[in-house]
């Protein structure tokens, strides 16, 4: 879980590149988390998303 999210960001955008798989930045509370796209279930919200093919 991040705190800032220029690092929750950053850290998605990093992942999708080298695991080349979509991630999302995703905020719980006053907190944020990085997800894959098939860890997404629909329930949470989405405030970035990263997709290393595009």
């Amino acid at each position: 879980m991040f705190t800032d999210i220029k690092i929750a960001r950053l850290s998605a955008l990093g992942l999708s590149k080298t695991l080349m798989i979509a991630t999302m930045v995703i905020g719980i509370g006053n907190q944020f988390a990085v997800i894959t796209a098939d860890d997404f279930d629909g329930d949470v919200v989405v405030i970035n998303e990263y997709d290393p093919f595009s």
